[in-house]
C-alpha cells in the first residue's frame, strides 16, 4: 500500500473498564479497531478494507491480531519523567525479541483506566500510553497523544459490531500486516 495510504490516526477511548480504539486509514472507511467490553466478553478486532468487513473475536488472555511481530515485548523503568498533554509522565525501555534497537514508550498514571492497554502488546502496563509505537509486520507507527479529552463516549462503540466476516487470527493477522506493509 502507498506510504500515504497507511493508517495516520489512533483513538483510544476509554468507558468505566471498556476500551475502544481505531486506527484510521486516511481513505474512506478503512481501518483497524478494537473493542474491549469485558462485561459482555467482548474482545473482538475489526478490520474494515474499503467495502471489506473482518473481524476476529477474542479472548482477555489474547494480544489482538496485527501484533504478532510484538510478542514478548519486555519493559524497563529508566527513571526518566516528562509532560505529555499536561499530565506527568514516565518512560520504560522496549525490547523485542530478536530484535538489537532499544525503543522507549511514555505513560501516565494519572487518567484513572482500569487495564488500559487489554489486547496490546503492551497489556502488563497499568498506566495510559501517550507515546509509544505499534510494529506491524515490517512497519513501525509511531504515535504521541496531542490531545486528551474528557467527553461522553456512547455505548454503541463498545458494542460488538454487526455485518462483519468472521476470521481466524491468524488470517486477520495476516491480513493486518499486508494492509500496513509499504
Amino acid at each position: 500500500m502507498p506510504l500515504e495510504f497507511l493508517p495516520r490516526e489512533l483513538v483510544i477511548a476509554f468507558k468505566d473498564d471498556k476500551i475502544f480504539s481505531e486506527l484510521k486509514a486516511p481513505f474512506g472507511n478503512s481501518g483497524i479497531s478494537s473493542v474491549t467490553n469485558p462485561k459482555e466478553n467482548i474482545y473482538d478486532t475489526y478490520l474494515n478494507m474499503l467495502s471489506f468487513k473482518y473481524f476476529y473475536e477474542g479472548t482477555q488472555e489474547e494480544i489482538q491480531p496485527g501484533f504478532s511481530a510484538m510478542e514478548g515485548i519486555t519493559f524497563r523503568e529508566t527513571g526518566k519523567e516528562s509532560k505529555i498533554c499536561g499530565f506527568n509522565c514516565r518512560e520504560l525501555e522496549t525490547v523485542i525479541p530478536g530484535s538489537d534497537s532499544l525503543r522507549y514508550i511514555w505513560y501516565t498514571d494519572e487518567i484513572n483506566v482500569k487495564n488500559p492497554n487489554s489486547l496490546t502488546p503492551y497489556r502488563e502496563i497499568g498506566g495510559v500510553l501517550m507515546e509509544f509505537f505499534y510494529v506491524i509486520g515490517e512497519a513501525e507507527l509511531a504515535f504521541t497523544a496531542d490531545e486528551v479529552l474528557v467527553k461522553e463516549i456512547a455505548d454503541k462503540n463498545f458494542e460488538k459490531r454487526t455485518n462483519y466476516k468472521k476470521l481466524s487470527r491468524d488470517y486477520l493477522d495476516s491480513l493486518i500486516r499486508k494492509m500496513i506493509a509499504y
